[in-house]
């Protein structure tokens, strides 16, 4: 089984906070019978040369709103565990910032990000072949969208399955309704069962709604979020959902924090996956020759 990791950041090469370093403990994690790769933007401040990636023959037109943009592929591997990582490069990655700099956010974020979903498709569609996507936050949150209104309508969806690991349900990808247009998705996803959000647009909300399953750090995390306290106006559509929720852990403890080679974090991912890919909930009490009730392992 191959699993393609997809995040705005990934250390060594970028990080902001603790977004860089858990997917950087995904990915070294000693994972049981699953191969994972990675892919993450090209921003113009990842050292090429430091890291020895290599520009691919390969690229992708994408098309965003009204034009269309060229994905550049490049390749290297993580100096950690040697997995393969893949990097989108255009102009939009070609800032000072990652989201943002010191006058406030991009105001092109949602196009920036619009951009990456459709590019890592295109990739993971016809080159890597995963079979599971594991999206990271809202910026990779319509990856699970246009897997299911796109790519599963044409017949090309090749049966990937979509994970979406909530970090920080702060930070939800929400923009006005105007930006609607650069998605190519129509208004049908503009609906409070979808996309909308008070009139605006939420990533994050669409990645939860539409993905095949959800990821939290452990139980206790989950818990907070699907409260009015902490779940930042999205507690709703987490409980709503609840059924497609899998903690890392059953307890109070991050595994991503810890030391990822002697942790149990990549055991536990590998389950996980293992029940996504075989169709079984996060309480089903299915087991098989590959695959064990996530409760039995975590």
């Amino acid at each position: 089984m191959k699993v393609l990791i997809v995040a705005s950041e990934l250390m060594p090469y970028i990080s902001s906070g603790i977004l860089g370093k858990s997917v950087q403990n995904m990915v070294i994690s000693p994972h049981e019978d699953v191969e994972v790769e990675a892919v993450l933007p090209f921003y113009s401040f990842i050292d090429e040369k430091l890291y020895d990636i290599k520009k691919t023959d390969t690229g992708f037109s994408v098309p965003v709103g009204e034009k269309t943009e060229n994905a550049e592929i490049w390749k290297g591997r993580h100096p950690v565990s040697g997995s393969t990582v893949w990097f989108v490069s255009n102009k939009y990655f070609e800032r000072d910032g990652l989201y943002g700099n010191i006058t406030g956010d991009y105001p092109d974020n949602a196009e920036r990000f619009v951009f990456f979903a459709r590019a890592v498709l295109e990739l993971a569609l016809t080159i890597i072949k995963p079979t599971i996507v594991h999206c990271n936050d809202w910026q990779a949150s319509l990856i699970p969208v246009y897997l299911k209104e796109v790519y599963e309508k044409e017949k090309i969806s090749r049966g990937i399955k979509t994970l979406l690991s909530i970090h920080d349900i702060r930070y939800q990808g929400r923009f006005w309704l105007y930006d609607l247009c650069i998605l190519n998705l129509g208004w049908d996803i503009f609906s409070p069962e979808k996309l909308e959000y008070y009139n605006d647009l939420n990533f994050l909300k669409g990645g939860i709604v539409y993905s095949d399953a959800i990821l939290t750090v452990n139980e206790d995390y989950f818990n907070d979020i699907s409260t009015a306290e902490y779940g930042c106006g999205l507690e709703g559509v987490v409980s709503q959902f609840k059924n497609k929720v899998f903690p890392v852990c059953q307890n109070g403890q991050n595994l991503y924090l810890e030391d990822p080679v002697t942790s149990s974090l990549g055991k536990n991912l590998s389950a996980i996956y293992k029940k996504i890919m075989h169709g079984y909930s996060p309480c089903s009490t299915a087991d098989s020759a590959n695959t064990k009730n996530v409760r039995d392992v975590v």
